[in-house]
C-alpha cells in the first residue's frame, strides 16, 4: 500500500514553560485538537504548566482529557519534551509490537523508528518514580505542602491540644448499646465474607416492605446465611487470610446456629425479628423517624453542650410526589426544631444552633445535570421555599454533599436561588459543603468564595474528605477514565488542610466548619488559626452522629463548638445511609481502625511526611500506563462543564452540516431525506442508484474484496488502518454523536 496514514506522522511544535524551551511532539490527526492561532489550546497549555516544573526530575505519564477526547502524554524532564500519545498508548503500542519494518517502504520506515523510539522511551518511565497528583495540583496551585518543617509553630500548638484530646478520648466510656455495635461493626470490618453478604442482606430489606407475610425476607436471610457459610468453607478450604480470611470456629458455629434457628422460626415472627434488629442498629446513626421522635437526642446533645444538624433522609427520589414529601419533610423539621432549640441561639462560631442539612437532589425526580434550566425549574421552587423558611424560622440551612455528577449543579442552583432571590440577599445562616478528596476541590471552593464575595456576607463551609470515594473510584476504573479524587489518603488529607488554611485566609468572607473524624484534623485546623489567623472566626467542629462519639464529646469537653450530624427518617428506607455508615466504619482506614490508631497517637499525624517516606503503598491511575488491551473508550461525561460545551458546540457544528446535495453518480430518482427526530429538519439529498444497477455495483465492490490492495494487505496492516479509523472518529465524537 502506498497510503502512510495508518502510521503516526509526528509534528513539533518548540514553546516556552515556567521559562524553560520544551518540545511538544504529536501524531498530525491530533493538530485540530492541540494546535491554535498562538500556539496550542488554553486547556493543554494549563496542564503542562502544570506537570512540567523545574522541581519534579522524573519522567513521568500522564492522562489529559481535551475537547472530550482522552490522552496520554509521556513528560520526559531531563530532555525537556512532552510526546502526545492516544490512551494508555494502546494503538502506538500495538503499531509497534505487530508492525514488521520489512514490510514497509522508505517514508513508512522513517514514520515507524521514530514512533518506535518515542514507545520505547515511554516504555522505559517508572510510574512510580513520577510526582504524586497531590505534588503536581499544589504547584500547579501554588499551594504550600502543610508539613511539618514548614508549619514548626503549628504543629507545635497542635500537640498541646492533641495531648488534651487523647486523653479525653482514652476516658471516654462507650455504653453497652455502642460496645454492642461495634462488635459488629468489627466484624464487617474484619471479614470480607460477613461485609459483603451483610449489606447485600441491608441492601435488599427496604424493597421488601410489601411482604407483609415475611415469607421473602425469610428466603432471603436463609439464603443469605446459607452463601456466608458456603464461602467461609472455601475460604478455608483455599487457605485465605487477612480479609479474605474464613470465619473463626467460634462464629462460624454461631452462624450455623442462627441458620438453623431461623429455618425453623415461621416467616412472620422472624421477619418481625429481623426488622426490629436492623432498626435497633439504625438507631445508632439515625436518631428518630420524624423531629418529635428525635427529642431524647438532641435534649442529650444539649445537656453535653453540643448541637445537631438535621440530616431528613433522602436518596435520589424517583418521582414528583417523592420530591415533595421530602421537601414537606425539610419544612416540617425546620418548622419544629425552634420547639427544641431556643430560636435564634448563636455558637461561639456565630453560627445557628437551629441548623438543617439538605440534599438538593432529593428536591427533584429527574436531574439531569446537562440539562441545566429544565433541572432548575424543577428544583428551584422547592429550594426557594425551603431557605425562605429557614430565614423566617432563624433556621440554618446547609446544602449537603453529594455524588460528584452533582456537585457543579447543585452549587450553580443553589447560587442563582441565592442571588435572584430578593427576601434571600440579607440571609446569612446557609452554607454549603466542600468535598476535599476530589482533584478539583480547589475549584469548588473558589466558586463558593466568589459567591461569598457577591453576596456580601460571610458563608459558613462545612469541610469534609467526601463520603463517596468507592462508588467513584469503581466507576470511574468501569469507565475508563482518570478517578475524580485522589487514590491515596495522605494525599486527601494533604488537600484536605490546604483547604482548611485557605479557608482562615479568607475568613473575611467564609467560616471554617470542620468535619473529620481524625482528631490530628481538628487539633491542626485549631491550632493554625491560633498561630497564622488569630482574627478568623472561632471555628466549629463536626461528627457524624454515634460514629465516633468518644471525639464528639472530648471536643465538647474541651469547649471547642462542637455539632453532631444527626439524621432523621424511616429506619428501614434509611437502609442505605446505614450501609454507608457501615462501609465507612469497616474500611481500611474507617473509623474502627481511626479510633484504634487515635488511642495510640504520641504526636500530630503528618500527611506529607507519610507520603514522602512511603509508608503507604501508592496507588496509581490505571490510564497512566501503557497497555495493549482493549477497553471501551471514555464515555463522554456531561456533567463536567468543559465536556458539555465541546459536545454541543459539535452538535451545533452538525446542524451547520445539514441541507447538502450528495451524489452517488446513481441514475435514480433525487430524494430528500428528512430527519425522523422532528419530521422536519432536512438532513440532506441525496440521487439513488436504480435497481438495475446494482448487480454490477455488488460484483466490483466484491472483487474488490476479493482481489483489491485491502485483500492482499497483511492483517497488521489492516489493523492499523482500522486503529487510524477508529481514532479519527473518536477525535469527531461529538459531531458523529
Amino acid at each position: 500500500m502506498e497510503r502512510t496514514h495508518f502510521l503516526p506522522i509526528f509534528k513539533k511544535i518548540e514553546l516556552e514553560i515556567q521559562g524553560l524551551a520544551w518540545e511538544l511532539y504529536f501524531d498530525e490527526i491530533y493538530t485540530d485538537l492541540i494546535s491554535s492561532d498562538e500556539g496550542i489550546q488554553d486547556c493543554l497549555h494549563d496542564e503542562l504548566n502544570k506537570v512540567c516544573r523545574q522541581s519534579f526530575t522524573k519522567d513521568f505519564i500522564r492522562t489529559q482529557v481535551l475537547s472530550g477526547v482522552p490522552l496520554s502524554l509521556a513528560v520526559f524532564s531531563d530532555s525537556k519534551r512532552v510526546v502526545v500519545f492516544s490512551k494508555s498508548l494502546s494503538k502506538e503500542a500495538f503499531l509497534v509490537s505487530h508492525i514488521s519494518p520489512s514490510t514497509l517502504n522508505e517514508t513508512q520506515k522513517e514514520a515507524f523508528l521514530k514512533l518506535k523510539a518515542f514507545v520505547e522511551d515511554a516504555q522505559n518511565i517508572d510510574r512510580r518514580d513520577g510526582p504524586t497528583e497531590i505534588e503536581l495540583l499544589s504547584g500547579k496551585l501554588g499551594l504550600e505542602l502543610p508539613a511539618e518543617e514548614n508549619y514548626q509553630k503549628v504543629y507545635d500548638r497542635a500537640g498541646h491540644y492533641l495531648k488534651e484530646m487523647i486523653t479525653a478520648l482514652n476516658s471516654y466510656k462507650p455504653t453497652f448499646f455502642e460496645s454492642l455495635t461495634d462488635f459488629g461493626l468489627k466484624l464487617t470490618a474484619d471479614y470480607a465474607l460477613v461485609r459483603i453478604h451483610v449489606l447485600k442482606f441491608l441492601a435488599l430489606l427496604p424493597s421488601l416492605d410489601y411482604d407483609n407475610e415475611g415469607v421473602e425476607i425469610k428466603r432471603i436471610l436463609l439464603e443469605t446465611l446459607r452463601r456466608l457459610l458456603v464461602d467461609c468453607k472455601k475460604a478455608k478450604k483455599q487457605r485465605h487470610t487477612g480479609q479474605k480470611a474464613p470465619l473463626p470456629t467460634l462464629y462460624y458455629m454461631g452462624c450455623k446456629v442462627l441458620y438453623s434457628l431461623a429455618a425453623s422460626t415461621p416467616a412472620g415472627p422472624l421477619s418481625k425479628i429481623v426488622r426490629k434488629t436492623v432498626k435497633e442498629m439504625a438507631k445508632r446513626f439515625i436518631a428518630g423517624e420524624s423531629i418529635s421522635s428525635a427529642t431524647k437526642c438532641l435534649s442529650d446533645l444539649r445537656k453535653t453542650k453540643r448541637d445537631a444538624t438535621i440530616d431528613q433522609l433522602g436518596e435520589l427520589v424517583v418521582s414528583v410526589r417523592e420530591a415533595d414529601h421530602y421537601k414537606d419533610k425539610v419544612l416540617e423539621i425546620i418548622h419544629g426544631l425552634n420547639k427544641h432549640i431556643p430560636r435564634g441561639e448563636l455558637n461561639k462560631s456565630n453560627i445557628l444552633c437551629a441548623h438543617m442539612s439538605i440534599k438538593v437532589t432529593a428536591l427533584c425526580s429527574d436531574f439531569r445535570p446537562e440539562a441545566f434550566d429544565y433541572t432548575y425549574g424543577q428544583i428551584a421552587p422547592r429550594l426557594r421555599e425551603i431557605l425562605m423558611a429557614g430565614r423566617n424560622e432563624r433556621v440554618f440551612i446547609n446544602i449537603d454533599a453529594e455524588h460528584y455528577h452533582y456537585r457543579d449543579a447543585v452549587f450553580e442552583i443553589y447560587k442563582k436561588v441565592l442571588l435572584e432571590t430578593a427576601e434571600l440577599s440579607s440571609y446569612d445562616q446557609t452554607g454549603i459543603v466542600l468535598q476535599t478528596y476530589l482533584r478539583d476541590s480547589y475549584d469548588h471552593f473558589s466558586a463558593i468564595l466568589d459567591l461569598a464575595k457577591t453576596r456580601g456576607l460571610r458563608m459558613p463551609i462545612r469541610i469534609v474528605k467526601g463520603a463517596y470515594w468507592d462508588a467513584e473510584t469503581v466507576e470511574a476504573s468501569a469507565h475508563g477514565f482518570t478517578a475524580p479524587q485522589f487514590l491515596n489518603k495522605p494525599e486527601t488529607d494533604i488537600h484536605f488542610r490546604q483547604l482548611v488554611e485557605q479557608i482562615l485566609k479568607n475568613s473575611e468572607h467564609l467560616t471554617l466548619c470542620i468535619a473529620s473524624h481524625n482528631v490530628s484534623d481538628h487539633c491542626f485546623a485549631k491550632a493554625l488559626k491560633e498561630v497564622k489567623y488569630p482574627n478568623a472566626p472561632v471555628i466549629e467542629h463536626q461528627c457524624l452522629h454515634m460514629t465516633y462519639e468518644a471525639l464528639s464529646v472530648a471536643m465538647a469537653e474541651q469547649g471547642w463548638p462542637t455539632r453532631n450530624y444527626v439524621p432523621v427518617g424511616s429506619l428501614l428506607v434509611g437502609m442505605a445511609y446505614l450501609v454507608r455508615r457501615i462501609m465507612e466504619n469497616s474500611s481500611q482506614v474507617g473509623i474502627l481502625n481511626m479510633m484504634r490508631a487515635n488511642a495510640n497517637l504520641k504526636c500530630l499525624h503528618d500527611p506529607v511526611k507519610e507520603l514522602r517516606d512511603g509508608e503507604i503503598s501508592n496507588q496509581f491511575d490505571k490510564l497512566n500506563t501503557i497497555s495493549q488491551t482493549f477497553e471501551n473508550i471514555t464515555p463522554v461525561r456531561l456533567y463536567l462543564k468543559e465536556q458539555r460545551d465541546d459536545f454541543f458546540k459539535g452538535l451545533d457544528n452538525f446542524h451547520n452540516c445539514l441541507g447538502h446535495s450528495y451524489s452517488s453518480e446513481g441514475s435514480g430518482d433525487d430524494v430528500q431525506i428528512i430527519s425522523p427526530n422532528d419530521g422536519r429538519s432536512v438532513v440532506g439529498n441525496i440521487n439513488f442508484f436504480n435497481a438495475s444497477e446494482i448487480p454490477a455495483i455488488v460484483d466490483r465492490a466484491h472483487a474488490v474484496f476479493v482481489e483489491g490492495s485491502w485483500a492482499k494487505s497483511s492483517p497488521e496492516t489492516r489493523a492499523a488502518f482500522i486503529l487510524s479509523a477508529s481514532e479519527k472518529m473518536l477525535l469527531r465524537r461529538t459531531q458523529l454523536a
